[in-house]
Protein backbone atom coordinates (compact mmCIF):
# COMPACT_ATOMS: atom_id res chain seq x y z
CA UNK A 1 0.00 0.00 0.00
CA UNK A 2 2.97 2.37 0.85
CA UNK A 3 4.63 1.80 -2.65
CA UNK A 4 0.93 2.60 -4.38
CA UNK A 5 0.54 5.29 -1.94
CA UNK A 6 4.54 6.83 -3.92
CA UNK A 7 3.75 5.88 -7.27
CA UNK A 8 0.65 8.02 -6.70
CA UNK A 9 2.14 10.76 -5.80
CA UNK A 10 4.80 10.52 -8.64
CA UNK A 11 2.11 10.60 -10.95
CA UNK A 12 0.72 13.61 -9.60
CA UNK A 13 3.95 15.31 -9.76
CA UNK A 14 4.67 14.60 -13.16
CA UNK A 15 1.16 15.44 -14.10
CA UNK A 16 1.59 18.86 -12.40
CA UNK A 17 4.96 19.01 -14.04
CA UNK A 18 2.93 18.88 -17.69
CA UNK A 19 0.21 21.20 -16.87
CA UNK A 20 1.50 24.32 -18.51
CA UNK A 21 2.01 22.93 -21.95
CA UNK A 22 -1.40 20.91 -21.35
CA UNK A 23 -3.80 23.58 -20.81
CA UNK A 24 -1.79 25.80 -23.06
CA UNK A 25 -0.50 28.44 -20.86
CA UNK A 26 -3.66 29.13 -19.81
CA UNK A 27 -3.04 32.22 -17.40
CA UNK A 28 -6.18 31.53 -14.87
CA UNK A 29 -6.21 27.79 -14.57
CA UNK A 30 -1.90 28.29 -14.00
CA UNK A 31 -2.96 30.81 -11.11
CA UNK A 32 -5.43 28.45 -9.34
CA UNK A 33 -3.11 26.00 -9.50
CA UNK A 34 0.10 27.73 -8.21
CA UNK A 35 -2.10 28.97 -5.16
CA UNK A 36 -3.13 25.91 -4.54
CA UNK A 37 0.72 24.90 -4.38
CA UNK A 38 1.28 27.83 -2.40
CA UNK A 39 -1.77 26.37 0.37
CA UNK A 40 -0.04 22.78 -0.15
CA UNK A 41 2.82 24.45 1.28
CA UNK A 42 1.56 26.08 3.87
CA UNK A 43 -0.68 23.17 5.18
CA UNK A 44 3.02 21.34 5.44
CA UNK A 45 4.20 24.57 6.94
CA UNK A 46 1.18 23.84 9.77
CA UNK A 47 1.78 20.32 10.06
CA UNK A 48 5.23 20.84 10.78
CA UNK A 49 4.66 23.17 13.48
CA UNK A 50 1.92 20.72 15.07
CA UNK A 51 4.44 17.88 14.56
CA UNK A 52 6.08 19.45 17.70
CA UNK A 53 2.82 19.63 19.49
CA UNK A 54 2.25 23.36 18.85
CA UNK A 55 -1.54 24.60 17.51
CA UNK A 56 -1.40 27.64 15.59
CA UNK A 57 -4.53 30.30 14.51
CA UNK A 58 -2.37 33.23 13.45
CA UNK A 59 -0.30 31.68 10.44
CA UNK A 60 -1.28 34.88 8.67
CA UNK A 61 1.17 36.59 10.22
CA UNK A 62 4.47 34.75 8.98
CA UNK A 63 2.29 34.81 5.97
CA UNK A 64 2.13 38.49 5.67
CA UNK A 65 5.49 39.09 7.31
CA UNK A 66 7.00 37.39 4.13
CA UNK A 67 4.81 38.95 1.99
CA UNK A 68 5.75 42.42 3.29
CA UNK A 69 8.92 41.52 3.48
CA UNK A 70 9.55 40.61 0.00
CA UNK A 71 7.30 43.51 -1.46
CA UNK A 72 9.42 45.63 0.99
CA UNK A 73 12.87 44.52 -0.32
CA UNK A 74 11.42 44.33 -4.13
CA UNK A 75 10.63 47.69 -4.16
CA UNK A 76 13.77 48.70 -2.32
CA UNK A 77 15.59 47.19 -5.41
CA UNK A 78 16.72 44.17 -4.18
CA UNK A 79 16.84 41.34 -6.51
CA UNK A 80 12.86 39.32 -6.36
CA UNK A 81 14.42 36.22 -5.16
CA UNK A 82 16.37 37.46 -2.24
CA UNK A 83 13.55 39.58 -1.55
CA UNK A 84 11.51 36.06 -1.01
CA UNK A 85 14.44 34.75 1.09
CA UNK A 86 14.32 38.07 3.55
CA UNK A 87 10.69 37.82 3.69
CA UNK A 88 11.37 34.35 4.93
CA UNK A 89 13.42 35.30 7.19
CA UNK A 90 11.64 37.69 8.38
CA UNK A 91 8.65 35.25 8.55
CA UNK A 92 10.77 32.90 10.70
CA UNK A 93 12.17 36.18 13.25
CA UNK A 94 8.15 36.88 14.03
CA UNK A 95 7.73 33.04 14.26
CA UNK A 96 10.33 32.55 16.70
CA UNK A 97 8.63 35.86 19.03
CA UNK A 98 5.06 34.14 19.47
CA UNK A 99 7.23 31.05 19.92
CA UNK A 100 8.92 32.27 23.00
CA UNK A 101 6.40 34.41 24.24
CA UNK A 102 3.86 32.00 24.53
CA UNK A 103 5.97 28.71 25.34
CA UNK A 104 3.73 28.55 28.76
CA UNK A 105 1.26 28.27 26.97
CA UNK A 106 -0.99 25.05 25.20
CA UNK A 107 -4.17 24.00 23.38
CA UNK A 108 -6.73 26.33 23.22
CA UNK A 109 -4.89 29.51 24.66
CA UNK A 110 -1.39 29.26 22.46
CA UNK A 111 -4.36 28.97 19.70
CA UNK A 112 -5.66 32.10 20.85
CA UNK A 113 -2.43 33.97 21.61
CA UNK A 114 -1.32 33.10 18.08
CA UNK A 115 -4.43 34.22 16.43
CA UNK A 116 -3.95 37.94 18.79
CA UNK A 117 -0.60 38.14 17.08
CA UNK A 118 -1.80 37.88 13.61
CA UNK A 119 -4.51 40.64 14.13
CA UNK A 120 -2.21 42.26 15.87
CA UNK A 121 0.65 42.32 12.86
CA UNK A 122 -2.93 43.73 10.78
CA UNK A 123 -2.98 46.37 13.01
CA UNK A 124 0.11 47.77 12.02
CA UNK A 125 0.18 47.53 9.05
CA UNK A 126 -2.87 49.06 8.79
CA UNK A 127 -1.85 52.37 10.74
CA UNK A 128 2.40 52.11 10.11
CA UNK A 129 1.56 53.94 6.26
CA UNK A 130 5.01 55.28 6.40
CA UNK A 131 6.53 51.56 5.60
CA UNK A 132 3.34 49.45 4.96
CA UNK A 133 1.05 51.83 2.74
CA UNK A 134 -1.69 51.44 5.05
CA UNK A 135 -5.20 50.09 4.27
CA UNK A 136 -4.04 51.05 0.66
CA UNK A 137 -1.26 48.65 1.06
CA UNK A 138 1.78 48.58 -2.08
CA UNK A 139 1.33 48.41 -5.49
CA UNK A 140 3.94 48.45 -8.57
CA UNK A 141 5.83 45.09 -7.23
CA UNK A 142 8.39 43.69 -9.73
CA UNK A 143 7.32 40.35 -11.42
CA UNK A 144 9.55 37.36 -10.76
CA UNK A 145 12.77 37.70 -13.21
CA UNK A 146 13.26 34.80 -15.57
CA UNK A 147 16.11 31.89 -15.32
CA UNK A 148 17.21 31.55 -18.64
CA UNK A 149 19.60 28.71 -17.46
CA UNK A 150 16.59 26.93 -17.11
CA UNK A 151 15.16 24.84 -19.90
CA UNK A 152 11.29 25.65 -19.01
CA UNK A 153 9.90 28.88 -20.58
CA UNK A 154 9.63 30.78 -17.41
CA UNK A 155 8.68 34.07 -19.61
CA UNK A 156 5.15 32.50 -20.67
CA UNK A 157 2.41 33.94 -19.39
CA UNK A 158 2.19 32.80 -15.21
CA UNK A 159 4.25 29.15 -15.91
CA UNK A 160 7.21 30.77 -13.78
CA UNK A 161 5.49 31.38 -10.95
CA UNK A 162 3.66 27.77 -11.53
CA UNK A 163 6.88 26.07 -11.41
CA UNK A 164 8.27 28.00 -8.69
CA UNK A 165 5.59 27.32 -6.41
CA UNK A 166 5.10 23.31 -7.70
CA UNK A 167 9.36 22.88 -7.08
CA UNK A 168 8.67 24.62 -3.55
CA UNK A 169 6.17 22.63 -2.22
CA UNK A 170 8.42 19.37 -3.65
CA UNK A 171 11.81 21.33 -1.43
CA UNK A 172 9.48 22.09 1.56
CA UNK A 173 7.94 18.45 1.52
CA UNK A 174 11.72 16.68 1.38
CA UNK A 175 12.87 18.94 4.11
CA UNK A 176 9.74 17.54 6.29
CA UNK A 177 10.61 14.32 4.97
CA UNK A 178 13.91 14.31 6.18
CA UNK A 179 12.81 15.99 9.46
CA UNK A 180 10.63 12.83 10.10
CA UNK A 181 13.60 10.43 9.87
CA UNK A 182 16.18 12.74 12.02
CA UNK A 183 17.11 13.54 15.97
CA UNK A 184 15.14 16.41 14.65
CA UNK A 185 11.96 15.22 14.63
CA UNK A 186 12.49 12.32 17.11
CA UNK A 187 12.99 15.89 19.29
CA UNK A 188 9.76 17.32 18.23
CA UNK A 189 7.80 13.98 18.32
CA UNK A 190 9.24 13.85 22.37
CA UNK A 191 8.22 17.62 22.85
CA UNK A 192 4.55 16.64 21.41
CA UNK A 193 3.77 13.47 23.05
CA UNK A 194 4.91 14.11 26.56
CA UNK A 195 6.74 17.32 27.82
CA UNK A 196 7.62 16.56 31.58
CA UNK A 197 9.35 12.87 30.09
CA UNK A 198 11.31 14.55 27.61
CA UNK A 199 12.73 16.86 30.19
CA UNK A 200 13.42 14.32 32.03
CA UNK A 201 15.37 12.65 29.64
CA UNK A 202 17.69 15.50 28.36
CA UNK A 203 15.02 17.13 25.69
CA UNK A 204 14.16 20.65 27.02
CA UNK A 205 10.71 21.73 25.35
CA UNK A 206 11.82 25.00 25.24
CA UNK A 207 14.48 25.42 22.30
CA UNK A 208 12.30 22.77 20.37
CA UNK A 209 9.45 25.02 20.45
CA UNK A 210 10.72 27.51 19.05
CA UNK A 211 12.94 26.06 16.36
CA UNK A 212 9.25 24.57 15.13
CA UNK A 213 7.96 27.90 14.97
CA UNK A 214 10.66 29.60 13.43
CA UNK A 215 10.85 26.73 11.00
CA UNK A 216 7.14 26.71 10.05
CA UNK A 217 7.22 30.56 9.71
CA UNK A 218 10.23 30.98 7.44
CA UNK A 219 8.43 28.18 5.29
CA UNK A 220 5.02 30.14 5.47
CA UNK A 221 6.52 33.59 5.20
CA UNK A 222 8.43 32.18 1.78
CA UNK A 223 5.18 31.05 0.45
CA UNK A 224 3.75 35.08 1.40
CA UNK A 225 7.10 36.35 -1.07
CA UNK A 226 6.15 34.24 -3.57
CA UNK A 227 2.10 35.07 -3.57
CA UNK A 228 2.96 38.70 -3.65
CA UNK A 229 5.43 38.59 -6.30
CA UNK A 230 2.27 36.71 -8.13
CA UNK A 231 -0.06 39.24 -7.73
CA UNK A 232 2.43 42.28 -7.54
CA UNK A 233 0.52 43.76 -4.44
CA UNK A 234 0.02 43.56 -0.87
CA UNK A 235 -2.28 45.22 1.62
CA UNK A 236 -3.03 43.96 5.43
CA UNK A 237 -6.66 42.76 4.83
CA UNK A 238 -4.91 40.09 2.04
CA UNK A 239 -2.41 38.92 3.61
CA UNK A 240 -2.67 39.23 7.03
CA UNK A 241 -6.41 37.38 6.42
CA UNK A 242 -7.84 34.48 8.46
CA UNK A 243 -8.15 33.13 5.37
CA UNK A 244 -4.14 32.36 5.42
CA UNK A 245 -4.61 31.23 9.31
CA UNK A 246 -7.89 28.85 9.23
CA UNK A 247 -7.44 26.84 5.69
CA UNK A 248 -3.54 25.35 6.46
CA UNK A 249 -5.43 24.31 9.75
CA UNK A 250 -8.51 22.48 7.99
CA UNK A 251 -6.09 21.34 5.17
CA UNK A 252 -3.76 19.62 7.57
CA UNK A 253 -6.00 18.24 9.81
CA UNK A 254 -8.64 16.78 6.58
CA UNK A 255 -4.97 15.35 4.87
CA UNK A 256 -4.10 14.04 8.38
CA UNK A 257 -1.83 15.12 10.71
CA UNK A 258 2.29 14.42 11.22
CA UNK A 259 1.98 12.44 7.92
CA UNK A 260 4.15 13.84 4.82
CA UNK A 261 1.92 13.78 2.03
CA UNK A 262 -1.63 14.24 3.24
CA UNK A 263 -1.74 17.79 4.17
CA UNK A 264 -0.35 18.95 0.65
CA UNK A 265 -2.64 16.51 -0.93
CA UNK A 266 -5.78 18.34 0.81
CA UNK A 267 -4.73 21.70 -0.20
CA UNK A 268 -5.00 20.52 -3.89
CA UNK A 269 -8.72 18.98 -3.67
CA UNK A 270 -10.37 21.25 -1.44
CA UNK A 271 -9.03 24.46 -3.04
CA UNK A 272 -9.27 23.34 -6.73
CA UNK A 273 -12.89 21.92 -5.96
CA UNK A 274 -14.11 25.55 -4.26
CA UNK A 275 -12.17 27.63 -6.63
CA UNK A 276 -13.13 25.52 -10.44
CA UNK A 277 -16.41 23.75 -9.32
CA UNK A 278 -17.89 25.50 -6.47
CA UNK A 279 -17.02 29.13 -7.51
CA UNK A 280 -17.95 29.52 -11.27
CA UNK A 281 -21.33 27.61 -10.87
CA UNK A 282 -22.56 28.24 -7.15
CA UNK A 283 -20.18 31.13 -5.44
CA UNK A 284 -22.00 31.18 -2.23
CA UNK A 285 -21.21 27.62 -1.56
CA UNK A 286 -17.45 27.97 -2.48
CA UNK A 287 -16.57 28.06 0.89
CA UNK A 288 -18.25 24.58 1.79
CA UNK A 289 -15.82 21.85 0.94
CA UNK A 290 -13.66 23.53 3.89
CA UNK A 291 -16.09 23.36 6.49
CA UNK A 292 -17.20 20.01 5.16
CA UNK A 293 -13.81 18.28 5.53
CA UNK A 294 -13.94 19.57 9.63
CA UNK A 295 -17.10 18.23 9.89
CA UNK A 296 -15.94 14.98 8.62
CA UNK A 297 -12.73 14.91 10.40
CA UNK A 298 -14.72 15.63 13.78
CA UNK A 299 -17.12 13.39 13.29
CA UNK A 300 -15.75 10.29 11.40
CA UNK A 301 -11.91 10.86 10.58
CA UNK A 302 -10.14 11.75 13.20
CA UNK A 303 -6.62 10.93 11.58
CA UNK A 304 -8.10 12.57 8.30
CA UNK A 305 -7.66 10.94 4.97
CA UNK A 306 -4.27 9.45 5.87
CA UNK A 307 -6.45 7.21 8.33
CA UNK A 308 -7.88 5.75 5.63
CA UNK A 309 -4.97 3.79 4.56
CA UNK A 310 -3.79 1.07 6.29
CA UNK A 311 -1.10 0.87 8.58
CA UNK A 312 2.21 -1.21 7.99
CA UNK A 313 2.41 -3.51 9.72
CA UNK A 314 5.85 -4.04 12.15
CA UNK A 315 8.04 -6.42 10.70
CA UNK A 316 9.12 -9.26 13.38
CA UNK A 317 12.45 -8.92 15.46
CA UNK A 318 15.33 -10.48 13.91
CA UNK A 319 16.06 -13.32 15.99
CA UNK A 320 12.32 -14.10 17.29
CA UNK A 321 11.67 -17.72 18.00
CA UNK A 322 15.07 -18.65 18.37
Amino acid sequence: MRRLTWIGAGLVAAALLLLPPLSGFHPYYLYLVSTALLFGTLATAWNLLAYAGQISFGHAAFFGLGAYGAALASLGRFSPWWAIVLGGLLGAGGAGVIGLASARLQGAYLALATLAYAEIWRGIAHNWSEVSGGGAGLIGIPPLPPLPWLPLDFTRGRAGSYYLSLAFLLVVLALFAGILHSRLGLAFAAVREEEERASLLGVHPLPWKILAFALSGFFSALAGGLYVHMVRVVEPDLVFSRYFSILPLVMATFGGLHTLLGPATAALGLYLVSELLLQPYVPVFHQLPYGLALIVVVLYLPGGLAGLLPSPRPSPHRGEGR
